[in-house]
């Protein structure tokens, strides 16, 4: 099924239109040296919005009757020093309270980038051996369904990170938890690229490559323990490169046939 027949996950935040690649021509990632920081986030200014946002959703979560996370999510520090060549990532920690109660402000705000959250979430292209790239399928509360990168949140309470490989085993973590891709099935994987995304996260993205083929995919899926996905896409690289041409143009994915260029050849 073409790509242009699946919703796209977007957020449109204030000032930050669009998702952006921010640096493409990325070493492998176990050359990169991992550094712990503090946080350079000074939110003073807003701390009585984001308060306030964040009271708001505990309480809707409550008269929901769900259950609230505020965990750590990594945060980078350092995005310019990476883009004049630095070799460090510098990493803090920022709250999911904090990150949530942003995103919302910065719908009725537009948020200077110093104030922007910059946590961070791992995600992986994925190609079968028949050369299909696979998507999560996600369903919302209203059933509406859409694609996303299979991937997740780099947060402390999950992996400590101490070394960039660390980052690394994140994505297959998450690559396991959604799709039950065991590494034995990982036939390569290396760093593609490092996206700002339109939530004002960084995006770290890998390739990967699998030595199994859709159908076989399909049914290790089907034997998951994690419901987080509802089911999976494939598609294949002419159907990806409809992706730019989405009418959700804020949507990270837009920027995937971009990506997609970066992904080693057979």
């Amino acid at each position: 099924m073409g790509a242009q027949q699946w919703s796209f996950h977007q957020f449109k935040v204030g000032t930050m239109n669009k998702s952006k690649i921010i640096i493409d021509d990325c070493s492998d990632i176990e050359d990169f040296e991992v550094v712990i920081s503090s946080s350079e986030l000074n939110l003073t200014p807003y701390e009585n919005n984001l308060n306030n946002i964040w009271d708001e959703v505990l309480e809707e979560s409550k008269n929901s009757g769900v259950e609230v996370w505020d965990g750590l999510y990594y945060r980078l520090e350092n995005i310019a020093e990476l883009k004049s060549g630095s070799m460090q990532l510098r990493l803090s920690t920022v709250r999911y309270s904090t990150v949530r109660s942003l995103m919302k402000l910065s719908r009725t705000h537009d948020l200077d980038d110093k104030y922007f959250p910059y946590h961070i979430n791992t995600g992986a292209l994925i190609s079968t051996k028949d050369d299909f790239f696979v998507f999560g399928e996600k369903t919302n509360s209203n059933d509406d369904k859409f694609i996303d990168l299979i991937g997740g949140g780099l947060q402390k309470d999950e992996l400590a990170v101490h070394t960039a490989i660390d980052i690394r085993d994140n994505i297959l973590k998450e690559a396991f938890e959604e799709a039950n891709i065991t590494q034995e099935f990982v036939e390569l994987i290396n760093l593609n690229s490092i996206v700002l995304t339109n939530t004002m996260s960084i995006f770290i993205i890998f390739n990967i490559k699998l030595n199994i083929n859709r159908e076989q995919l399909a049914i290790e899926f089907d034997n998951r323990t994690d419901e987080e996905l509802s089911g999976l896409r494939f598609f294949d690289k002419n159907e990806i490169n409809q992706f730019s041409s989405n009418k959700n143009v804020y949507s990270y994915l837009t920027i995937v046939p971009d990506l997609i260029a970066k992904f080693p050849a057979n």
